[in-house]
């Protein structure tokens, strides 16, 4: 089932909005277990939400590779929330949405997709600071620091995030599934679960239909981007 357009918010009202929550996440507030919440030159990263909340995306964890320090620098939030849209993970997941789907949808149809994921989904992550595989700059990312941060955070995000227009999750692989599954036991009703690959090339196997994936795998994933489609088309018409 997934929330009628005028519904009411799933959550009560608050006198703060989205936004401002945000800017309530800092390292002070962390919670005391998770391993960095002592790295003070890594903080909570953020991305401007739009006006609209159609969807929202949830990725693992962001990397010190991306060059969030200075795409921030942009004032602009409408100009930064496309930056950052375009330089990671929202659109890898649209152009490997496009790459899986090739021949199997029209144009019209890729149009109304891209409309819904680039300019009305909201992008957040499991573990809000920056990991780092060499463990130089941050620690390595681990699933034990990421559920800690989510529970703490991630939570209250939603309640936030989610509106009487808000049809849908995404997931993008499965430390994020498995805490969104937990979360919307409890506080999810009526929102489209969408349980993705997520678009980093390892997965490439996937998002290109290979011979050596499992055709199951093959058939969950585009049913679940089918039901994707399905939500993004019908809220568009």
């Amino acid at each position: 089932m997934v929330v009628m357009k005028n519904a009411p918010s799933l959550f009560k009202n608050r006198n703060m909005n989205l936004n401002q929550y945000l800017k309530t996440l800092n390292k002070t507030s962390c919670p005391d277990n998770c391993e960095l919440k002592s790295k003070s030159k890594i903080t909570p990263l953020t991305v401007p939400p739009p006006e609209e909340i159609v969807g929202i995306i949830v990725s693992r964890d962001p990397t010190v590779d991306w060059l969030y320090g200075h795409f921030r620098r942009e004032e602009d939030e409408n100009i930064l929330h496309d930056v950052l849209f375009a330089s990671a993970i929202p659109l890898s997941v649209i152009t490997k949405i496009l790459i899986f789907m090739r021949g199997r949808i029209d144009e019209s149809t890729e149009k109304e997709l891209f409309e819904i994921l680039f300019h009305k989904t909201y992008w957040t992550h499991l573990h809000k600071c920056q990991t780092d595989v060499t463990n130089n700059i941050s620690t390595e990312f681990k699933a034990k620091n990421a559920n800690t941060c989510a529970d703490k955070w991630l939570t209250e995000e939603l309640q936030f995030a989610i509106t009487g227009d808000t049809r849908f999750i995404i997931s993008l692989g499965a430390d994020v599934r498995k805490w969104v599954q937990k979360w919307e036991k409890d506080n999810g009703k009526g929102i489209a679960l969408i349980n993705l690959p997520h678009p980093s090339g390892q997965n490439n196997a996937i998002w290109h239909r290979s011979e050596k994936i499992s055709i199951d795998v093959i058939n969950r994933t585009e049913a679940d981007i089918q039901r994707l489609i399905d939500i993004c088309t019908g809220f568009v018409r």
